[in-house]
């Protein structure tokens, strides 16, 4: 989401963009003319990868580090082929995934580099993998500049041992009008509904997003509210769990797995919500916190979530704090009035974090990192 709709936003800035990344086996239509879509090879990497720390990629294939270190060379291939017929200004790489291949053409194209840091190492899982974070920590040593998408991910990537005077921290954006101008039939609305109020749970079904604490607040909740559907829509390692722990605590009617959302239909799923709950134990953003809000609908979020640092209309709870998350749930679903304000603050509040504005901060990075490479060769 980030990379479709940051090279969007630069394009229309008058930026000249090539994107490479893996062939998807799907037609992939440019939204800019400006910009160029660029698949550089079959490949097993997928976003959101799910790995064993022995390596061994335990949802889409054998291998994860052949597979990765595989990418990163046709990756560095297909860019020098491309540089044969038009000069780089500069190289920018997200997160690990693709941090050594822009740290080599770095060298080999003499361009600045500027590594984004979506997350790391530290977010992802309780027990990092020193593999990966050695990866993150030679991507923040090579890196001219560092953007970070919070100052929660600027202390992570501090951490890595990157230098503090490289990072900059540009704040992810929403596309507030396509999921404010989503409309829904009111009656087929409360049809699927059925008198019930909903609180919507999207996000991959991981220890880092919380599901766990959103199914534990649930209880709470419904031992007060039973008239409440609580709708857990994504999927992840663990969904068998939370399935037999909604069984286990005696919720299992009033909890509905809905498993991968399209993205054409979220917006839709936003509109049906009464509140959503984000309440990730490490968020590095939370860009459906922003979403939601443009839908108009309440949201609660956890404190330790990168939107937490801009959004005033969201409610905060601490993530292992299940009975302050339901007692917020509880008055949220109860008070007209406070739901109300919320929804209107909501929209306001997030129109203001467009797209546009990440690629206008971004693209001061990229300037920057021009002059000092000026700076340095001169």
């Amino acid at each position: 989401m980030h990379c479709y709709e940051l090279t969007r936003a630069l394009c229309s800035r008058g930026a000249q963009v090539d994107f490479f990344m893996p062939v998807t086996g799907k037609a992939i239509v440019s939204p800019h003319p400006n910009l160029r879509i660029i698949e550089v090879a079959k490949t097993e990497l997928r976003p959101y990868l799910f790995f064993s720390k022995s390596g061994q990629n335990a949802t889409y294939g054998e291998n994860l580090m052949k597979a990765v270190n595989e990418y990163w060379e046709k990756c560095i291939a297909s860019v020098m082929e491309r540089s044969s017929q038009q000069k780089y200004d500069l190289v920018h790489a997200h997160d690990w995934l693709t941090s050594k291949a822009g740290s080599t053409l770095r060298t080999k194209l003499s361009i600045p580099l500027v590594q984004t840091f979506h997350s790391t190492e530290f977010d992802r899982t309780s027990w990092p993998w020193q593999y990966i974070l050695d990866v993150e920590r030679s991507a923040a040593e090579s890196a001219d500049l560092i953007i970070a998408v919070s100052n929660r991910t600027r202390e992570q990537v501090k951490r890595l041992g990157a230098d503090e005077r490289k990072i900059r921290v540009v704040y992810n954006g929403v596309d507030s009008g396509r999921f404010s101008s989503v409309k829904m039939d009111g009656k087929a609305a409360e049809q699927l509904k059925k008198d019930k109020k909903i609180v919507l749970f999207l996000g991959r079904l991981t220890e880092q997003k919380g599901p766990v604490q959103f199914l534990h607040a649930a209880k709470k909740v419904l031992a007060k509210n039973p008239n409440v559907l609580f709708v857990v829509a994504g999927k992840g390692e663990l969904l068998p769990l939370l399935i037999n722990m909604s069984l286990e605590l005696g919720i299992s009617q009033n909890v509905k797995f809905l498993g991968y959302v399209p993205e054409d239909e979220q917006a839709k799923l936003y509109k049906l919500a009464d509140v959503y709950v984000m309440p990730s134990t490490s968020e590095p953003f939370g860009i459906t916190a922003l979403e939601a809000m443009s839908s108009g609908v309440p949201v609660i979020i956890s404190k330790t979530s990168g939107v937490a640092e801009i959004v005033r209309s969201a409610i905060r709870v601490d993530f292992w704090d299940i009975n302050a998350m339901a007692e917020k749930i509880l008055a949220v679903l109860k008070y007209d009035t406070l739901r109300a304000t919320m929804s209107y603050l909501s929209v306001a509040e997030a129109a203001h974090y467009s797209w546009e504005r990440t690629a206008e901060e971004t693209m001061n990075v990229y300037n920057e990192a021009l002059a000092m490479r000026i700076r340095n060769s001169s």
